[in-house]
């Protein structure tokens, strides 16, 4: 047996697997005896069936089986002795002889395949001369306020003040039912909570924030929340039980402000930085400021690397054109997916096209940079999705590792978080080997920038299967 190498144009080759008689025929022989050894036919005892009607009645079968079995293991073999780089898996060529597989030709085959070549190309665009921009969001006075305050409000203390209601203030209200303007007779009587802001009629929640505590007014229970559902209403509001749904209620009410909450924002002490910053990090307002403002840009910091991540790809593919076999690759698409029409085909390519040429982007960073993922680098990404997924409940190490070794067993999870490390490697070696500048961007424009990337990535989601960074444009 012999393979001839025919390359072709567009990145396609041709393999000839020649198979001669005396190739195949030992083992022919071979098997013929076995099934005549076990035959089963009627006139003749087990095993003593003429090898000539085991030959008329079998003997192309036979053939075709051994010689499809010489052609796998050859093409298989070849393959892997001459590390050819393919796409895909070969296909029987559209030129290919029909064989009748008679016993009596006695003849030589040959079996062509096409096989589609990966396309050789020097990587470029990851070098110090390319530059890319990563947005940077200018952190502003009143985006540290902002945050600051809702610290002071997270560790502030509880007050109930009597008068002077602000729209952060959250009103408990005892409601009964009106008729007209006076109280039902045996009416419905509710009680549940409310903030001001919430009010939805601008009037009426001034009127509110102008009284005191034990004052009275009127409004329409199902309308001073804006537009909730009746089951929203009957359920939060009137607080009726499942078996209550179908009671009548009527819509008019009179609430007294019974009890008024509202947060009393914590000082600007050492005790206050202690518990927002962490012990002796910050000890005054101005540390406080500045911490806060190295946060927010942190924060940012990891949604613009996911941006940049994108933009490395765009770049990347853009910078890198590469010749892909596409006439073979659209064959073996449609021959290794039943279900998939032509039509499909042509819509879904260029999508297909695109994620197969940033793996091999992706394969030549690998290689440049000698990036490998290590076992525990694995694991620690599998530790990160376990401590996400129980969010703020804490995990004892016996279950954190338990869940691990889990994960470790399944391949499907061993290679999602695999990719991801891999994934992350690839960023940093690019990141590392280009010229970085900061584009100065207004929080507006950095949030327009996410949700276009985001619009994007959606657009692609039925077709996109390639790996993204881990960070998530939140």
């Amino acid at each position: 047996m012999s393979v001839v190498r025919t390359d072709k144009e567009n990145q396609e080759a041709e393999l000839a697997i020649q198979i001669a008689k005396s190739d195949y025929q030992g083992k022919l022989s071979e098997e013929l005896k076995k099934y005549q050894q076990k035959a089963h036919m009627k006139g003749f005892r087990k095993g003593k069936v003429p090898m000539s009607v085991i030959r008329k009645m079998y003997g192309k079968a036979m053939l075709a089986d051994v010689v499809n079995n010489l052609i796998q293991e050859k093409l298989g073999g070849y393959l892997e002795e001459e590390k050819l780089d393919i796409l895909g898996q070969p296909l029987p060529s559209k030129n290919q002889k029909i064989y009748d597989f008679s016993l009596d030709a006695s003849e030589d085959f040959t079996f062509l395949f096409d096989v589609g070549l990966t396309p050789q190309f020097e990587l470029n665009g990851v070098e110090e001369s390319t530059i890319y921009k990563i947005p940077k969001v200018q952190v502003t006075d009143e985006m540290i306020d902002k945050e600051i305050e809702a610290l002071r409000k997270r560790f502030g203390t509880e007050i109930h003040p009597e008068d002077g209601f602000r729209d952060d203030d959250r009103l408990l209200l005892n409601a009964k039912e009106l008729d007209g303007d006076q109280l039902k007779n045996k009416g419905f009587e509710t009680s549940f909570q409310i903030m001001v802001s919430n009010i939805a009629d601008e009037s009426l929640r001034d009127k509110v924030k102008s009284m005191i505590k034990g004052d009275s007014f009127h409004f329409n229970i199902y309308e001073i929340e804006g537009e909730k559902s009746e089951e929203y209403v009957k359920k939060y509001l009137l607080n009726l039980e499942k078996d209550e749904m179908d009671k009548e209620v009527g819509k008019m009410f009179e609430g007294t402000i019974a009890e008024v909450n509202r947060i009393a924002l914590a000082e600007l002490n050492e005790e206050f930085f202690n518990q927002a910053f962490g012990e002796g990090e910050v000890s005054s307002e101005q540390e406080a400021r500045d911490k806060m403002k190295e946060t927010i840009e942190n924060y940012y910091l990891r949604q613009a690397e996911a941006l940049l991540f994108k933009d490395f790809q765009e770049k990347l593919l853009e910078i890198n054109q590469v010749e892909l076999p596409d006439e073979f690759l659209k064959r073996w698409l449609i021959a290794s997916n039943e279900n998939l029409h032509k039509d499909q085909l042509e819509h879904e390519y260029p999508d297909f096209t695109r994620n197969l040429v940033w793996t091999l982007i992706e394969r030549k960073i690998k290689d440049k940079f000698e990036l490998k993922v290590e076992v525990d680098e694995v694991k620690a990404i599998m530790r990160n999705q376990i401590r996400q997924y129980f969010g703020n409940y804490p995990v004892g190490d016996d279950v954190l590792e338990g869940s691990v070794d889990r994960m470790m067993a399944n391949q499907e999870q061993f290679n999602r978080a695999y990719e991801e490390a891999m994934s992350d490697k690839i960023f940093e070696a690019v990141r590392d080997h280009v010229t970085l500048e900061d584009n100065p961007v207004t929080l507006e424009e950095f949030q327009e920038m996410v949700a276009a990337a985001q619009a994007a990535r959606e657009k692609h989601h039925d077709h996109d299967h390639d790996h993204d960074h881990h960070h998530e444009e939140e």
